[in-house]
């Protein structure tokens, strides 16, 4: 996925109502859900977010900064690939740090045939959808976060189609799923592998950013 998506603000009563188990954050959100709750946060590399993680059997809403600096790599970790959660020593040891990132859209470019690049919105239909992803420590309290990866469907790797990385897309974490996402105790391989699905084309709207119109639209 690109360095952009919408961090969607959702209010703190509803909050409650989802998560019996909620706990609310001592912070400045409220303000900032009355401020951008319509629009959501559009967020890029080391910005702050909210996500939910679990904290000693409470679900914790949590402020995090998207991506990680490691020794290992030349850049800002931003995505993991869900693939490597188990198989690599490193990611394994977060691999019971799972959390869950409210969403409406992320953004991702598509190489056109004439080398030009085009700006794709991928919005989800469902305004309650998460992202899959993963959390570690910083110092003062702080928090980084990296959001898991899946081979894309159709529609996504029409559109994710050049790169390193190339079709690829975020993981959204299915409503019936996200309870046992956030409980740290289901920490096995196969256990997690089966909360983990592909989301689909028809999940979504896709819009070209950057569309030129030409003579024979």
């Amino acid at each position: 996925m690109s360095n952009l998506f919408i961090n969607q603000l959702i209010p703190i009563e509803d909050y409650k109502l989802e998560w019996e188990n909620f706990l609310a954050p001592n912070t400045t959100y409220d303000q900032a859900q009355k401020q951008n709750g319509k629009l959501g946060l559009a967020i890029k590399p080391n910005d702050v977010f909210w996500y939910l993680r679990e904290i000693e059997n409470k679900v914790l809403l949590s402020s995090g900064q998207w991506g990680t600096k490691q020794s290992f790599a030349n850049r800002l970790i931003t995505t993991t690939q869900s693939e490597h959660l188990y198989s690599s020593s490193f990611w394994k040891k977060f691999s019971a740090n799972r959390c869950l990132i409210p969403v409406t859209a992320y953004f991702e470019w598509q190489m056109q045939m004439n080398g030009k690049k085009h700006k794709f919105k991928i919005e989800f239909k469902d305004k309650k959808s998460y992202f899959g992803g993963i959390w570690g420590s910083l110092p003062e309290s702080m928090t980084w976060v990296t959001i898991l990866t899946q081979t894309a469907n159709a529609k996504t790797a029409e559109i994710h189609n050049y790169g390193d990385n190339k079709h690829r897309q975020p993981i959204v974490i299915r409503k019936e799923n996200q309870k046992l996402w956030l409980n740290s105790k289901v920490n096995s391989e196969l256990e997690v592998k089966k909360l983990i699905t592909q989301f689909k084309e028809d999940d979504i709207t896709t819009e070209d950013l950057d569309y030129e119109q030409t003579l024979f639209d």
